[in-house]
């Protein structure tokens, strides 16, 4: 997808439409129709035009499945990564090797090489470091889009209201009830459409986006410590314990810039 087709095909569509009300159409459906293309197409024109583009395509693919059901977990890269731990411990580097590469979560199995292959635990901690943080900024730039969007919609909404306000004075005494009555319309319904866009769509699946995404950060948390203990070899029974505790029945709330996790402070026997 082309960003400046998108950015042209958007900005006609907002031009036509506001084309459409100054040419006077009376028809209820066209003014409902270019109305909702007024306030959806500039909205989706000033977001894309102030944010990175693919971000936004992202943003607005991953919308839909934001109520569904999400995996959470380590889910089959669990035992992967205590066979690792085990094999790790006894030394067994090349069987290790070969058990990383099972695992189907990237950020868990580059870790994993990067300790197998013998990596430093300054540089293992700079690099894990290094990626929470682009986690963490990609999901923020996410949920800034979405907010950008809501508040683009109802300013969109007012655009249009007063536009059609401003068409219905300057008709009074020239035109007929009709076009005064599509003025007065389109000024209404895009009040509307910005409204439920913003209200009734935009900002539900922002603040269900961002749990979602506080809950991909804490599995990124946990992860990172999971990392930390492989490459401290310690036991594999431990690792199991500390996850167990965890994961049962635990809120996971990161603190907003600090890489903390309850596994540093999970009491194993």
């Amino acid at each position: 997808m082309n960003r400046n087709v998108v950015i042209v095909v958007l900005g006609l569509a907002t031009v036509l439409s506001s084309a459409v009300l100054l040419a006077g159409v009376s028809s209820v459906w066209v003014v409902a129709l270019t109305g909702f293309f007024f306030v959806v197409g500039g909205t989706l024109l000033t977001t894309i035009v102030s944010e990175n583009f693919q971000r936004v395509v992202s943003v607005l693919r991953r919308a839909p499945t934001v109520f569904s059901e999400v995996k959470t977990g380590l889910g089959d890269d669990r035992s992967a990564f205590l066979q690792v731990a085990e094999y790790y411990r006894r030394g067994r580097v090349r069987a290790a090797e070969m058990a990383t590469k099972g695992m189907d979560d990237l950020f868990l199995k580059q870790g994993a090489q990067m300790v197998v292959d013998g990596c430093s635990a300054g540089e293992l901690n700079r690099t894990l470091l290094w990626r929470l943080a682009n986690v963490r900024e990609d999901e923020k730039s996410r949920l800034r889009i979405l907010h950008s969007m809501a508040g683009f919609a109802p300013a969109f909404g007012m655009l249009g209201t007063l536009m059609g306000l401003a068409r219905m004075l300057f008709s009074l005494g020239n035109e007929g009830l009709a076009e005064v009555g599509a003025a007065m319309g389109f000024s209404m319904i895009t009040t509307v459409y910005g409204l439920v866009t913003a209200v009734l769509i935009l900002k539900p699946i922002a603040i269900k986006m961002e749990q979602r995404s506080r809950e991909r950060l804490a599995w990124q948390h946990i992860k990172y410590e999971l990392l930390l203990m492989l490459s401290k070899k310690e036991h594999p029974t431990m690792i199991r314990e500390a996850l167990d505790a965890l994961t049962l029945g635990r809120e996971l709330k990161p603190e907003p810039g600090v890489f903390r996790s309850p596994l540093r402070f999970a009491k194993v026997s």
